[in-house]
């Protein structure tokens, strides 16, 4: 017992001692040899965190292990990391460690690596970082670095984006793992693959052509590094849960690679292809009966050098096939398909891709599909056609729709051949576009909208230069529409983002506004915004358009709105308006002006308005700007008009910030009245009260500015309960208030007791009217009103300075205290 348990400690302490020294001893001659390897094999920036070794997490052998690892390229690339890795370890024996000029590294585990290649424009590649062979210090490094005999490589939480900016190509493989094992004979070793993929992306010119594709492979290859020839045993691909027999080899002689690959799908039938069905729609395909005969099959032959690529034959095809879902009644049948990608070795331009035949109808209302493009690099040529007809009542019989209700039907054709240059160059001789669709009673029913929208007709006309839209007719909720126009240039709009070009024509009977502004319901899951949902937003840079609107009768925001009419512009990344008139608010309104949005969400505007005769209670309930510079008249009536220019901006929920606000006007009333206005109820002290119960206001015109979104009134005079006034101030933008009215009050309809006081005065008889001052400040929504009787002293001082001494004496006695009650 005691030998053993002596045995355990010297084993304890053997080990121990190791776990201190094997660190100390060998990590610094390690790390230099690694160093070393890397900055005499790559032109790179290579940087990691930390790098160490332990006995425990490998034993028997020694794990070394560097984290945080990554590579950056130089020059052109210093910017870009070309791999990123969380963790990259592998297993080194203590003979290994020893026999450091022998030193060979036959395993490697990465976690979480991220690799990224580029490929520019003008052909440089971020991945070309190794010396040249031949060179005297990759020779060196030969002689005296680590040598790469891998045996095992274990992949996890592998990420690689691949972009090719020439061929506008993205690739994307995320979150992926990979373990690869194999037997080494000599030059040969033979691997045991098994990856998996958790979703495949597939880019071309910003269109993601695949994606949410799950890949796995389970393969054998063979690899001879003396020939540098690979070659897959027994191999299986899943594209989802599609099946794919691969066989065949590659080989790298030199800086070319010659291919002789072959897919083939096992298993030839329609159920199995609907496995390339995306995951994440693979529960709609759950009570699906399909039937027929469909396959894939692909071979890559061929050498890939510079810009010369290997033959590519591939073939997709589905044959006599049909499905439908398990208790729906009608099914999709007649499906067909023949298509094909293929090119001869050479460059890609040779690439041509062809849907010779595809297939499918619903009872008798067939569609049909033929598409061939070629000419991909050089000048893309295109020829494709769509003919079929689609009844929504019978579709609806066919898949699920959830809680979508559609019906009517719309039927059509189209066909477009050309190439590309010819559409840049808008050639229409080397183009032929033509097509015609039309459009029965089709509603649309979805909880995405509040209305049911009802297309009642329409017919579209399709040529090379344009797409004309006829009779187009539509009703949702109570709104009704006839639109009739045309679009072109659209061809070099889809094919090259250039600007499309239209003009239409809209009637309409009735718009009800409110019910359109929320025709789309709100998503009631909850988000983490804070305000409102955002309604900004920004007009396409690619448009020309223009409506001219005449509609009868609208409302909006409870406000009843006739004879819309008017042109409204989609231009310049700008909507305009071009003298939109309406009658509303009992009176008239023509608005011209541009929206234009901008990077902070905060669009500007710049409008010209003029408004005729609006009823002013109305007008105060419609228009927040009123209710913000003039309150009183919410206890107002008459009608007012009004010609002024002002530019500003809008916040994210289209609202007016007003300390943007920048312009000038006029405002003109008619009819003004005021009724128990608490303002005017202070000066009751020197006016008659009744006088002041409804307070009539003479019509008057006004000028003022906009300034940073203070209101500045130029001085204008009127009549105010039948008194001569001047008003003159502003309104600043915190709805601070300081305006000054200067009244000039008759004589006989001053207050009694100032009335009765004037009748002792010497000279009052020869004062017609009294220069009264009021002014008002404070919040608006609680003013203070004061009183400034200066002016009215100087007058009454004036007249008793004219006044005889027999008259001052028998005035003076009555005089007494009222004198003081006057100028106290």
């Amino acid at each position: 017992m005691k030998k053993v348990l002596l045995i355990i400690v010297l084993l304890f302490v053997v080990l121990l001692g190791s776990a201190i020294l094997v660190p100390v001893l060998f990590k610094g001659p390690l790390l230099a040899k690694i160093s070393r390897t890397i900055n005499k094999n790559l032109n790179a920036k290579v940087e990691f965190e930390d790098f160490s070794l332990s006995i425990f997490k490998g034993f028997p052998k020694i794990q070394a292990e560097l984290t945080g690892l990554t590579i950056t390229g130089k020059n052109q690339f210093e910017e870009d990391t070309l791999l990123a890795v969380q963790s990259v370890s592998t297993n080194l024996s203590l003979s290994d460690l020893f026999n450091s000029e022998q030193m060979a590294i036959n395993t490697i585990r990465l976690d979480r690596a991220k690799l990224y290649l580029l490929s520019t424009l003008d052909g440089l590649a971020n991945w070309d970082i190794a010396k040249d062979s031949g060179s005297e210090s990759s020779t060196e490094a030969a002689q005296s670095t680590l040598n790469l005999s891998l045996q095992s490589i274990e992949l996890r939480n592998f990420s690689l984006t691949y972009k090719d900016e020439a061929t506008t190509t993205v690739v994307q493989l995320k979150n992926a793992t990979a373990d690869a094992s194999g037997q080494v004979e000599g030059t040969v070793t033979t691997f045991n693959l098994s990856s998996e993929i958790d979703e495949f992306v597939l880019e071309y010119d910003s269109v993601q052509y695949i994606s949410k594709t799950r890949l796995k492979a389970v393969s054998q290859l063979t690899a001879d590094y003396d020939k540098m020839v690979f070659t897959f045993g027994d191999s299986h691909l899943f594209l989802n849960d599609l099946p794919l027999d691969l066989t065949g080899r590659f080989e790298m002689p030199s800086d070319s690679m010659y291919f002789d690959l072959k897919l083939i799908q096992p298993q030839s039938n329609f159920k199995s292809l609907l496995a390339l069905v995306p995951q994440t729609y693979q529960s709609y395909l759950d009570d699906v009966k399909a039937n027929g005969d469909a396959g894939f099959e692909a071979n890559i032959k061929g050498w890939f050098y510079d810009d010369n690529y290997p033959a590519i034959d591939s073939r997709l095809y589905i044959a006599n096939a049909d499905f439908q879902y398990q208790d729906f009644p009608e099914k999709v049948s007649q499906i067909a398909l023949e298509s094909s990608i293929s090119k001869p070795q050479g460059e890609l331009d040779l690439l041509q891709i062809e849907i010779s035949q595809a297939h499918a109808q619903i009872r008798n209302n067939p569609v049909d599909l033929k598409l061939l493009l070629t000419q991909p690099m050089s000048d893309p040529a295109f020829d494709a056609s769509l003919n079929g007809k689609i009844d929504f009542t019978s579709l609806g019989k066919v898949i699920p729709m959830d809680s979508i209700r559609l019906s009517g039907v719309v039927q059509g054709n189209v066909r477009l051949k050309g190439t590309l240059s010819a559409v840049e160059a808008q050639d229409f001789s080397r183009i032929n576009s033509n097509g015609t669709f039309t459009l029965d009673k089709v509603h649309i029913e979805t909880p995405q909208l509040s209305q049911t929208v009802e297309l009642n007709s329409g017919s579209v006309k399709i040529d090379n230069q344009q797409i004309a839209v006829s009779s187009f007719n539509a009703k949702t909720g109570q709104s009704d529409f006839t639109l009739n126009g045309q679009l072109s240039n659209y061809l070099p709009y889809f094919f090259t983002n250039k600007t499309l070009k239209g003009s239409f024509n809209l009637q309409s009977n009735y718009l009800n506004l409110d019910e359109l502004a929320n025709i789309m319901v709100e998503d009631t899951v909850e988000t983490t915004s804070a305000g409102d949902s955002i309604m900004a937003f920004h007009v396409p840079g690619n448009l020309d358009l223009s409506f001219r609107s005449n509609i009868k009768r609208a409302t909006f925001d409870r406000m009843n709105i006739e004879n819309i009419e008017g042109v409204i512009l989609v231009k310049n990344q700008m909507l305009q308006l071009q003298k939109l008139d309406m009658n509303m608010l009992g009176g008239q309104l023509t608005i011209d002006g541009n929206y234009v949005n901008n990077e902070a969400n905060q669009p500007d505007f710049d409008f010209n308005v003029n408004i005729n005769a609006f009823e002013i209670p109305a007008a105060y309930q419609s228009f927040p700007t009123m209710q913000r510079y003039a309150p009183i008249a919410s206890k107002s009536s008459g009608k007012i008009s009004s010609q002024f220019k002002f530019k500003g901006k809008l916040n994210e929920a289209l609202e007016l910030m007003p300390s943007s606000l920048n312009g000038a006007g006029l405002l003109s009333t008619q009819s003004l009245q005021i009724v128990n206005s608490p303002t005017f109820d202070q000066i009751k002290n020197f006016v008659k009260k009744e006088k002041l119960q409804n307070v009539k206001i003479n019509d008057f015109t006004s000028n003022f500015k906009l300034e940073n979104g203070n209101l500045l009134v130029n001085p204008f005079t009127t009549r105010i309960a039948d008194q001569d006034v001047t008003i003159s101030g502003k309104v600043l933008v915190d709805q601070t208030l300081d305006l000054a009215l200067d009244f000039n009050v008759n004589k006989d309809d001053l207050a009694s007791d100032i009335l009765k006081t004037l009748s002792y005065i010497p000279g009052s008889s020869n004062i017609a009217k009294l220069d009264v001052g009021v002014a008002v400040t404070g919040q608006m929504k609680s003013p203070k009103v004061a009183l400034d009787l200066s002016k009215a002293k100087d007058q009454i001082a004036n007249e008793f300075k004219k006044s005889s001494q027999e008259e001052i004496q028998k005035s003076v006695k009555k005089l007494g205290d009222e004198l003081k009650k006057l100028f106290k």
